[in-house]
């Protein structure tokens, strides 16, 4: 790692000892759960990297990929985004729960999810600026592959900082800010490559947001890890420990349960709208009329600002009521209720009214079910590696949705049926709330 002059993190006092550690482990005040509010400026870079981090997440499989592949290859460009997006999730899968174990054992001088954040920052411009210049469909893999491990790396840090140095009673809140990006990077990614030249530019465009995530990299306090305390690591200790122990720790199994559910469900109601704006509503695309793209992007715009409406206030009041469960479980209920409303009737002003309500409901759910899988974590020691188990029950759903979805349109009742499998998912996400018993 080359040699870089930060200015020192700001001082922090020392945390109490925390002693839920499993036995034969020794408990260090690193692992303790934080008692110090974090101000202002903290959350405030906190959500612009955040912004920096969904963008580069979200938009080029949703924007510029896609196009980028379809006009290399006309012909062939449904197949071939498919392998693309394939392996970018794959590696993913493989990469998330590592980056966290490796940034549980980092030892340097700027702490443990600094060099993650700020190396995975810069990664990701680069891999952004790189797929940019490709003229093939194997380059533009390769630049997606290069963007998928980079946010991951990025993802260590990010992820992990809240339950590093967020007290529980202030998480609801920050991760309410930190839903605001999440929910408006597409419409964020969207006007920045509509206002950009080519896909130099637009790439470019995406990977200046990177400086947000540098900065707060550069000013996040993060406590250093002795060196006396670090794990060894070996592949096959990562290998082995590529499990959740749902009998030891079956709060955290329960959290990761509800939140693969809830993804699932939203991913099954949203995936499909730009077909289902085509093959049901009739809005498809013509040489002079970009009809499905301009009501995608009205039903994106009033999805993310319903969302955006809720994310935060839902957070604080988490926090201020001190109950996660009841609030998930309606936030769940109010996204069964969107799909259910276009599996009963499907016209575009109840695509609209659903696509408000969809994004109330998970407006609720995002927020406070992030606070609560930090809650169940299993140990401070490897916050990292659990918190990488976490995201992934964001991820693994959506590779899923399209199988899914194509088996139920075609033969199960067509986009009805979608929608009620939608309602479904999020109803049993919300039964396995209640199975959690450590948070109220």
């Amino acid at each position: 790692m080359p040699h870089i002059s930060v200015p020192p993190a700001s001082p922090e006092p020392p945390l109490p000892v925390d002693t839920s550690h499993d036995p034969g482990t020794v408990p260090s005040a690193l692992d303790a759960e934080p008692t110090t509010r974090v101000r202002a400026p903290w959350i405030t870079g906190f959500v612009f990297a955040g912004l920096g981090w969904q963008v580069a997440s979200q938009v080029p499989t949703t924007f510029t990929v896609p196009q980028q592949i379809k006009d290399i290859d006309p012909g062939g460009h449904v197949a071939d985004f498919a392998w693309v997006n394939s392996i970018g999730t794959l590696s993913i899968l493989f990469l998330g729960p590592l980056f966290g174990m490796l940034s549980d054992r980092t030892v340097s001088r700027f702490g443990r999810r600094r060099p993650w954040i700020a190396f995975g920052g810069l990664a990701a411009a680069a891999a952004l600026l790189f797929s940019g210049t490709q003229n093939s469909v194997w380059g533009v893999g390769l630049g997606y592959l290069l963007q998928a491990a980079s946010v991951a790396a990025l993802a260590a840090g990010m992820v992990t900082i809240v339950p590093d140095r967020v007290p529980v009673g202030q998480r609801g809140v920050v991760l309410g800010w930190g839903g605001v990006p999440q929910a408006a990077a597409l419409i964020v990614g969207g006007v920045l490559v509509s206002l950009s030249k080519g896909y130099v530019g637009q790439y470019a465009a995406l990977a200046s947001l990177m400086v947000f995530v540098v900065l707060f990299a550069w000013r996040v306090g993060d406590r250093p890890l002795p060196r006396s305390r670090r794990e060894p690591f070996s592949f096959q200790a990562y290998l082995a420990d590529y499990r959740v122990q749902v009998r030891q720790y079956p709060d955290f199994g329960w959290a990761l349960a509800t939140r693969f559910l809830m993804v699932l469900g939203y991913g099954l109601g949203t995936l499909y709208t730009p077909y289902f704006l085509d093959d049901v509503l009739g809005f498809e695309n013509t040489p002079n009329d970009k009809s499905n793209d301009s009501h995608l992007l009205i039903v994106v715009a009033v999805n993310s600002v319903s969302t955006v409406a809720l994310v935060v206030l839902a957070g604080w009041l988490s926090d201020r009521w001190g109950r996660r469960k009841p609030l998930v479980c309606a936030g769940s209920a109010v996204m069964a209720v969107a799909a259910v409303m276009l599996a009963v009737h499907q016209s575009w002003g109840t695509m609209l009214a659903a696509g408000a309500v969809l994004g109330l409901g998970y407006g609720v759910y995002l927020s406070v079910d992030g606070a609560l899988v930090t809650q169940t974590l299993p140990s401070g020691a490897d916050r990292g590696r659990d918190m990488g188990f976490a995201n992934l029950m964001t991820i693994i759903p959506f590779a899923l949705v399209p199988p899914i979805a194509a088996l139920l349109i075609k033969f199960a009742g067509g986009y009805a049926a979608l929608f009620w499998a939608s309602a479904a998912a999020s109803v049993a996400g919300a039964v396995c709330i209640y199975k959690i018993r450590g948070v109220r």
